[in-house]
């Protein structure tokens, strides 16, 4: 049987009003398909990565200038900068670790401003902004400008910025000038603060208990049959996260549907660094799926990992999307990034663009994480330290990171919504659609009946103008006709590919 039923989204999900669009993320306003997919989209890389460049071998970043447990790139939209908060650390047998802030006019072309905030080598003269690690907002809704910017600090290695279990709030007005708030302690931190990698305020969220979102890092056990075989010494533990969520930044409570990822469910062996954000009315996260090869290096192997996807409706239970499918791939041997990915924890969308910013290291990136570490060579700060690590930028279109096309990208296909309710006749339908050319890939629109699901007469794929131009908004027609007169309060549309036309998402402006 050709036809492909999907589940059904709920009657009515969506309608006309100005804004109201889907992305295809969760793809539950899609209610059946014929002969189309939905596919995970893969990041372009940017040609001049790395863009932040490591420092000098005299400098305190010389070694890691990437975003690895001070994870945060924000644009400034009051400042038109984008601005990093990333980890860094020297080339010195004794590791010195700290947090770089960097500022960017166009998220390639990196600045190091100097702070003359902390000493490193007897000498202020860096860009030095923390002691400590943790991600970053800027929180454009919070009245007391001396809290703009918010932050969670935990310690690099052994230094004590924090007391008992917790972590700190931090708050500054600038993002470079940091004040210690107060300790931020959960019962489940019986041994001292996690990696805690992502800190987002989510307006999207109907509880306002649940403003403001951290995740942190618990092991937990899994089996993996072939990391037992090739393993010297199995601990059957991988890193899973773990969503938190307050009214603000010093009040956290964890959440009952927990893990948000774990390595117990899928295929990869680590779930480390992740992005989490709200995004067109559901939740992404890119996770770095992480796995051993075993070749050798320390107990298990050599740790690799890439960028892939998850997503959900309503922020608290997520599901991997085609986790085959990469969101940030691996350099090719021998690259920079060839080894493995982490990820920021938040996206930059702007002018059209998704901005992900990661970090990456080559295939020297060996006996990571720790607990792989041969115990008769363990470096003094561990040897992912000691290896190198950068900063690199890879972009999607506006609602890029699925799309719609068939398998084959040759053979036609067309998936239906479910039906949309007519609230607004003065708003028109556009599409968001890429890999189109005249007469090889475009895409056609039809509006159907929602009881019968027939071809509204003057509606059908015979009087649509042919889609082949690429972009975010293209509007839909039908020669003279507008949606408004289609003589329905309930519709359904089904939308027609052709060739190898993606198709993003679409929306009613």
């Amino acid at each position: 049987m050709a036809e492909d039923s999907h589940r059904a989204g709920n009657l009515d999900r969506m309608n006309t009003d100005a804004g109201s669009a889907d992305g295809f993320l969760l793809m539950d306003g899609i209610e059946s398909v014929y002969h189309v997919t939905q596919t995970v989209c893969e990041a372009e890389k940017h040609p001049l990565n790395p863009v932040l460049p490591v420092g000098d071998s005299h400098e305190w970043d010389s070694t890691h200038c990437a975003p690895w447990s001070s994870p945060t790139v924000i644009y400034d939209d009051e400042d038109k900068l984008f601005k990093a908060w990333y980890a860094g650390s020297d080339i010195a047998p004794s590791r010195w670790w700290a947090m770089g802030y960097a500022v960017s006019e166009d998220g390639v072309n990196w600045h190091k401003p100097e702070l003359g905030l902390y000493e490193y080598n007897g000498s202020k003269k860096n860009n030095i902004v923390l002691d400590g690690r943790g991600p970053i907002i800027k929180d454009d809704t919070e009245p007391d400008p001396n809290k703009r910017f918010k932050g969670i600090k935990r310690s690099f290695g052994g230094q004590k910025v924090y007391a008992g279990k917790g972590a700190r709030a931090n708050y500054s007005p600038d993002g470079i000038h940091w004040t210690e708030g107060p300790n931020i302690d959960l019962p489940e931190w019986f041994r001292g603060p996690p990696d805690i990698g992502v800190l987002v305020r989510d307006d999207q969220d109907p509880d306002p208990s649940r403003r403001y979102k951290i995740v942190f890092q618990e092991m937990v056990p899994f089996d993996k049959p072939d990391i037992k075989r090739h393993a010297e010494r199995y601990r059957g533990l991988g890193r899973a996260k773990i969503l938190a969520y307050g009214p603000d930044v010093e009040h956290f409570r964890r959440a009952e549907e927990n893990p948000l990822l774990s390595p117990a469910d899928g295929l990869e062996y680590e779930d480390h660094h992740i992005m989490m954000s709200p995004y067109g009315g559901a939740w992404i996260i890119c996770y770095e799926y992480g796995w051993y090869v075993p070749s050798r290096y320390g107990y298990y192997g050599t740790y690799s990992a890439d960028i892939r996807l998850a997503v959900s409706g309503d922020g608290l239970s997520f599901h991997r999307v085609n986790p085959h499918q990469k969101v940030i791939a691996r350099g090719s041997h021998g690259e920079w990034d060839g080894g493995l990915l982490i990820i920021t924890d938040k996206p930059v969308v702007k002018d059209g663009t998704i901005y992900l910013f990661y970090g990456g290291s080559g295939e020297e990136f060996t006996s990571w994480p720790p607990e792989n570490e041969i115990s008769e060579f363990v470096h003094e700060m561990g040897s992912g330290s000691a290896r190198m690590a950068r900063m690199g930028l890879a972009t999607l279109r506006e609602d890029g990171f699925t799309c719609l096309e068939t398998p084959d990208r040759e053979t036609p296909g067309s998936a239906t919504t479910a039906p949309l309710a007519l609230t607004d006749r003065s708003t028109a339908l556009t599409v968001n659609v890429g890999d189109v050319r005249q007469n090889r890939n475009w895409v056609e629109v039809e509006v159907l009946d929602a009881d019968s699901g027939e071809p509204i007469p003057g509606y059908g794929c015979e009087d649509c103008d042919d889609i082949c131009v690429d972009g975010l908004r293209r509007p839909v027609a039908w020669g003279d006709k507008r949606l408004a007169d289609v003589g329905r309060d309930r519709f359904k549309l089904r939308f027609h590919l052709y060739g190898a036309a993606r198709l993003y998402g679409y929306r009613f402006v």
